[in-house]
């Protein structure tokens, strides 16, 4: 962990660790809940989320309206009963012999390491496998609601069993609860789906293929207007404007690191003169063999290329989500080729540049985090140590606040990444943040 000494999160990480733990508590008593009305159904998992949690359930049949709303009502009693919630340990075979009816807990169980603690943690009869934190007693959820059912295939895997996943949030007081409430409504009046359809921007089509996007011709205009903008800006700036093929050959992909580390996120490839070919999930590798199509000099640098590539990256069905959620789009997408010395200045210029787009198009509010290096990743150690710590100073020199993500960088570079909030006061939920890191920058 860097000690970057910019930001105080005490208080904020405790009342974080505080909803994280209720939230957590919330799932224990949805789940206690549908099985006093479902005696048959198989837990998934139930962990808490930014902004509320969830449950999967293996159950015979769909949740209906009138589910949820007997569950909801369970829950309220339970909640009402101040039950407190209970840890103990267990060896593996007593855990295994605890849920010797619920497969999923099982193979939960199977997949820990031999060292592995084996806890679980019990309310009001009811048991589940976890690791907590919890909340003192079911009291200590003051105001909760359940919002939706989706399908979700157990452990994310398509070929897996698809479950039931039950949606809900819990706030620590009924005000915050309403509050959260309208948002989701106002979100929902505003959802860009509709939007898009209705202002006749854009259309996803099932004959096309799900998360590819096709622009109308008053979304095409839209579009161009912000290409415009963002090509003068670059330029302004000392960036040359380049562009690359939408494919390439497995050996570009395993030359850059993509294949070892980034293929479940690529398409199948396609055979070519009895050659493999991928869809390009990322402009990075193009860019670098621009650089080296020629001898280059120092005083050349630094050189700056940009380009707005479009990449395809394989998202699961489940997760696809709009313009939010994509398998097919548009990257700004930049990368710096400097001397060791002028990275940090470079950095900074990269910062200023995302602000004056964030601005432009009137994001104001926003975090910062500095992502360090993965456990999975490539390079030397001392590389890593030089680009993280002057992403570091670049922040630190111009007084930005900022959070460390350790291990949350790239396989191949430390990230600055930007998160943005929306209109309603929610987290952005962009395909990806924007981020810069010594090897890639990517400004909104």
């Amino acid at each position: 962990m860097l000690d970057h000494g910019t930001l105080d999160t005490g208080t904020v990480d405790e009342a974080h660790t505080r909803r994280h733990a209720m939230r957590h508590s919330a799932a224990h008593v949805m789940a206690d809940s549908v099985l006093k009305l479902f005696p048959e159904a198989k837990m998934g998992i139930g962990p808490p989320t930014q902004d509320g949690f969830y449950y999967d359930f293996d159950v015979s049949r769909p949740f209906t309206p009138e589910d949820m709303e007997s569950i909801e009502s369970l829950m309220r009693g339970a909640i009402a009963g101040s039950f407190p919630f209970e840890r103990e340990e267990l060896t593996r075979q007593k855990a295994q012999e605890l849920f010797a009816d619920q497969p999923y807990k099982l193979e939960l169980i199977e997949g820990l390491d031999e060292s592995a603690v084996i806890s679980i943690y019990r309310h009001n009869g009811f048991v589940d496998l976890c690791q907590g934190p919890h909340v003192g007693s079911t009291a200590e959820i003051p105001a909760m609601k359940l919002l939706s059912v989706a399908g979700a295939y157990w452990r994310g895997d398509e070929k897996r069993p698809m479950l039931q996943r039950i949606y809900g949030t819990a706030f620590e007081s009924q005000d915050e609860l309403d509050e959260h409430l309208a948002r989701l409504e106002e979100a929902e009046r505003r959802d860009h789906r509709a939007l898009g359809r209705q202002l006749g921007l854009y259309t996803i089509q099932d004959e096309i293929g799900p998360g590819l996007v096709v622009w109308h011709p008053k979304g095409g205009r839209v579009r161009s207007l912000v290409e415009d903008y963002w090509k003068a800006i670059h330029y302004r700036r000392g960036y040359d404007i380049v562009y690359s093929p939408h494919i390439g050959r497995s050996t570009l992909w395993q030359t850059s690191g993509h294949l070892d580390f980034y293929r479940e996120g690529m398409f199948s490839p396609v055979e070519v003169d009895e050659q493999e070919y991928y869809l390009k999930p990322m402009n990075c590798p193009f860019h670098i063999t621009i650089y080296r199509s020629a001898l280059r000099s120092y005083r050349e640098l630094p050189l700056r290329f940009a380009e707005l590539g479009t990449v395809y990256r394989y998202e699961r069905s489940g997760v696809l989500h709009g313009l939010m959620r994509v398998r097919g789009f548009t990257q700004d997408d930049a990368h710096i080729f400097c001397r060791p010395e002028q990275v940090e200045e470079e950095v900074g210029g990269v910062l200023e540049l995302t602000f004056e787009l964030l601005e432009a198009f009137g994001f104001s509010d926003y975090s910062i985090a500095l992502s360090t290096r993965p456990e999975k990743y490539v390079g030397d150690l001392e590389m890593w140590e030089h680009a993280t710590n002057s992403l570091q100073r670049a922040l630190e020199s111009r007084e930005l606040p900022f959070t460390v993500d350790d291990g949350g960088g790239a396989f191949y570079g430390p990230k600055i990444d930007i998160n943005i909030t929306d209109a309603l006061g929610g987290p952005g939920n962009a395909p990806r943040s924007s981020s810069t890191s010594t090897c890639r920058s990517a400004s909104t």
